[in-house]
């Protein structure tokens, strides 16, 4: 992380956010949670699966870009 000029503790909770942030983009079938929220809405395989990954997908694209301006903050 000092490479990338991360080795500050701001530096470490960016690092740490942008990896939460990551793990939300496109969780699909392999997915436990995927399978609850399935079960809990009745939604069948099909539907469920273009839902919940474009919404995942987006979760995960916001969380990121909301980190991104997080560390302009921080880091700066």
């Amino acid at each position: 992380m000092p490479a990338l000029g991360l080795d500050s503790e701001n530096g470490k909770l960016i690092t740490v956010l942008s990896m939460g942030a990551g793990s939300m983009v496109i969780s699909h079938a392999n997915d436990a949670y995927f399978w609850v929220i399935a079960k809990f809405s009745g939604l069948d395989m099909r539907t469920m699966l273009r839902v919940y990954t474009l919404a995942s997908l987006w979760m995960g694209l916001i969380t990121i870009l909301i980190v991104y301006i997080l560390s302009l903050f921080l880091l700066h």
